[in-house]
Formats: C-alpha cells, structure tokens, sequence
C-alpha cells in the first residue's frame, strides 16, 4: 500500500478543469494499491474553482487549495506540495486528460524503483488533431527528455511523478519562473545535480489539450525556450 497525491495548479480553463477532474476521478477509483488525494491549487484564478468542482467536492480524497494571490504554476505546485498528504507526488495539469491507468502506473513505478531515483514521467499524447498538436505528438515535445545514452535529463510536470521527500529536500519548483515553461526543467536539473536519477515510464500515458494557431505555438516555444534557458543558468551541473 502507498500514499499518492495528485497535484494540479488551476487558473482560468473551467471547462477544461472540470474534464480533468472526472479523469482524475476515473484514475483514482482504478487505483487500488492505497490512498489517493486529488489537490487542486486555485492559484487566484478569476473565478474561484470550488464550483466547477461541484458535486466533485463531496469525495472527501477531492480537495481544494485556494492562493490569496497569484504565484505561478511553480508556486502553485510548491503550494500543492506542502499540503500534499502522500509520500509520492504526481503532477498534471487542468488541460490535461489522464489515461484510468495513470495513477497506478506512476505510483507503483516509483514506489519499486531504486531510492536513487527520484522521478518518473510518461508518454504525452494529444487531445486534438490539428496541424499544430500533431506535431507536438509527433516530436514527444512534453515526453521525458531522453539522451543518446538513454539518460532521461527532465520530466514534464503535465505527465510525472516524484518523491515527496525528494521534492522537499530539493526544495520544489523555482518560483523565479511565473508563467509556464522550463520550471519542469529547472527541477529534473536540480534532481541529477544531487545524485538521483529519472525514468520513463511508457505506459503512464495522458492526453494534452494543446492550443491551436500559430501565435499560440511561437509563444509556447519563447517561454519554454527562455524558461528553459534561465533553469540551465541556475541549476545545471553538467
């Protein structure tokens, strides 16, 4: 038996979050290893998200976390994991749908793998089947990044899962980063630079609702490529 929390950072996309959330549910109640909370960080959202959440709320493993001010998918996350109950963290996020087998295969991975590893994250495909999320798909963009030598250098937070005790001792995401894109990084290069491992793990499979058009694709490549840049500055070790 072991202790899981989910970790999801919510601001704005209702709609959205609501799907995640019977996913999540679906994952949850497939899971039957031990206990599951579900967390969802309000990181100030416009709208709060307690009532998109109706009728979800009810489950007491469902719970909600609301920001007094708006800290970023990095703080939200920080925010998820000192609240988070279970000793191993997943993450994903509220555009996303998580295959039923998600949880179980995320927890139970890390749970068997050796201590030196510290993370493990899974395939992302997509939502949609537009020009723009089949290149996504085609490229593994939010796939572990794997080296020549079959290293994994990174996790997405989209699709991953960590030690607790690890994510404390590294001391969480950094929150110098306030809009989306290399925070995921940042934290897998503080994970190697003291020693632990990351791992891929095929089958724990999610689907991404990626934002059709072009403006939408260059501004996702600019704040990953920048967000990416500044974590390599801060926290590679080589």
């Amino acid at each position: 038996m072991i202790d899981v929390s989910v970790v999801v950072p919510c601001h704005g996309r209702l709609a959205a979050l609501r799907r995640a959330a019977e996913s999540l549910l679906d994952a949850r109640d497939y899971f039957h290893g031990g206990r599951v909370e579900l967390l969802f960080v309000d990181d100030a959202s416009p709208t709060p998200v307690e009532a998109t959440l109706a009728g979800l709320l009810d489950d007491p493993a469902v719970r909600t976390l609301r920001l007094p001010e708006n800290r970023g998918p990095s703080g939200a996350r920080n925010a998820g994991i000192h609240a988070a109950r279970g000793e191993i963290v997943l993450f994903t996020d509220d555009d996303v749908l998580v295959d039923r087998a998600w949880i179980r295969e995320l927890a139970v991975y890390l749970r068997d793998a050796p201590h030196r590893v510290a993370g493990v994250g899974g395939r992302v495909y997509a939502l949609g089947k537009d020009v723009f999320s089949r290149y996504y798909e085609y490229h593994r963009i939010l796939d572990p990044f794997r080296l020549d030598d079959g290293t994994i250098l990174y996790v997405v937070t989209c699709n991953c899962a960590y030690r607790r005790a690890v994510l404390e001792e590294l001391g969480g995401f950094d929150e110098a980063i306030r809009r989306p894109g290399g925070e995921d990084p940042g934290l897998s290069f503080k994970a190697r630079a003291a020693g632990y491992e990351l791992h891929l793990h095929e089958e724990a499979v999610v689907w991404h609702d990626f934002r059709p058009g072009l403006r939408d694709f260059a501004r996702t490549f600019f704040r990953y490529g920048r967000g990416c840049r500044h974590q390599v500055g801060r926290h590679w070790k080589g």
